[in-house]
């Protein structure tokens, strides 16, 4: 995300107080998400970026020292307590985190604890003041987005530059030589053809900066270029009846379509391929500060908005989240629009079944709604990929799906119309949380 949003901001509206219930600006522990088959939930961010990015912390990631800087971690680092991440994926760009040491990309300070693989550091544990606990690993972002690398790839300072830049194979087989997993960010820019030659573990299906950016918008999304920022400006409203700052993600958050499409392009051609949603977050976009207090792009409030699940017997060990998120044992969930409470698939994501086995899916609800909120429509929606492409497998909105699934690739998609957050939007009205947006996306159960 980029500094042109800071032109779209504005106060506006007119003051229409509600008595609401107390909206919740953090999330609660992973695990009330339910039981998945003897897995446990496990929350994480794959795509974020700290002070060792060149770009981030409005483009002052360093002090005049050299040092990162401080105030912009700390928010980084409380962010990941608060919303009760378990798992938080370092992706920096080369620039600057090819430069510095491997141990140093951990940010490590007093309290943590390192992780260690032999006498290797492989991740870092943040304990926090809320009891919570962070495991944070590093990669990179660049053309190609290594996640929980083990230790830097090979070579001098420059060579690591160049190999954090590549994009081929050669760059790919020397990343995950260094332990990492290869997920592609921005999937919406690339092509079906070089996607099959990386041969990626993961990929982005949708990404905030995509979302919002107006130059990515127009060429790759076939979106209004300024369509987010018009309509997002609303939200910088601090007068008294304004929005929850929240709920901006309302605004524009809408279905990635071209990356969902290379998505299933890999899924069609036999490829094994999980879905994350990056955040991409910086904290170098809107530095307003909001009616809440936080300025308009904070990591809590961007890492509020959606998260990765990994399914996984132990949240706490490094290696059962990198296997989970390798397998597709995961689910993607835009918990802005709610925590989902109930959602059974019974087929295992990422596992690979016989044809024809029945699978059962049960709709999820939103987890603690209030009885004095209006009730959202949901709708669950079987997706088959074979070798024609995607087709729908089977839909509902009113109750749980038993389907029989043939051979190919089987994925679930859950959309949601708010309308539970509507009264949060005061004098906006309502029309934001009238719309049916995303809210889940499995990995597929691949059947053979």
């Amino acid at each position: 995300m980029k500094a042109w949003l800071l032109c779209a901001l504005a106060a506006c509206g007119d003051p229409t107080p509600a008595e609401l219930p107390a909206w919740d600006k953090t999330l609660p522990s992973a695990s009330v998400m339910g039981d998945w088959g003897g897995l446990t939930p496990a929350r994480g961010i794959i795509h974020l970026h700290s002070p060792f990015s060149h770009d981030a912390c409005d483009g002052n990631p360093r002090g005049t020292d050299g040092t990162p800087n401080e105030p912009c971690l700390q928010s980084l680092r409380a962010a990941l307590c608060a919303d009760r991440i378990d798992y938080a994926s370092l992706t920096d760009h080369d620039d600057s985190m090819a430069d510095e040491d491997y141990a140093a990309l951990f940010h490590p300070r007093a309290g943590d604890t390192p992780v260690l693989a032999g006498s290797d550091q492989i991740a870092s544990r943040i304990h926090c003041e809320n009891g919570h606990e962070v495991l944070l690993t590093v990669g990179s972002e660049n053309a190609l987005m290594p996640i929980m690398l083990d230790r830097h790839v090979p070579g001098t300072v420059q060579e690591r530059h160049d190999t954090y830049n590549g994009n081929t194979v050669a760059a790919a087989t020397a990343m995950r030589a260094a332990g990492a997993k290869i997920w592609i960010p921005h999937t919406e820019q690339r092509t079906r053809e070089h996607l099959l030659e990386i041969a990626p573990d993961g990929m982005e299906i949708y990404n905030l900066h995509a979302n919002i950016d107006p130059k990515i918008r127009p060429m790759y999304l076939g979106l209004d270029a300024y369509g987010a920022i018009t309509a997002a400006v609303e939200f910088a409203d601090t007068n008294e009846g304004g929005p929850e700052p929240d709920l901006a993600l309302l605004a524009f958050l809408a279905p990635n379509v071209p990356a969902l499409t290379r998505w299933d392009e890999q899924l069609a051609a036999g490829r094994k391929v999980a879905g994350s949603a990056g955040s991409d977050a910086h904290e170098n976009a809107l530095p307003v500060i909001l009616a809440d207090g936080e300025r308009g792009d904070s990591y809590r409030r961007v890492m509020r908005w959606f998260g990765n699940i990994a399914l996984v017997t132990d949240p706490r060990d490094p290696a059962q989240i990198e296997a989970a998120l390798a397998a597709g044992r995961m689910f993607t969930v835009f918990e802005l629009l709610g925590t989902p409470d109930g959602f059974v698939v019974d087929a295992q994501l990422g596992s690979t079944v016989p044809a024809g086995t029945m699978l059962h899916v049960t709709p999820p609800t939103v987890r603690g709604l209030d009885p004095r909120l209006p009730v959202p429509a949901i709708r669950v929606t079987v997706i088959h990929v074979g070798a024609g492409g995607p087709a729908t497998l089977a839909t509902s909105d009113s109750g749980p799906i038993d389907v029989a699934m043939p051979a190919g690739a089987v994925r679930i998609e859950v959309s949601i119309v708010p309308r539970h957050l509507g009264p949060y939007l005061r004098d906006l009205g309502t029309a934001m949380a009238d719309q049916e947006l995303p809210w889940i996306y499995t990995s597929p159960i691949y059947v053979e």
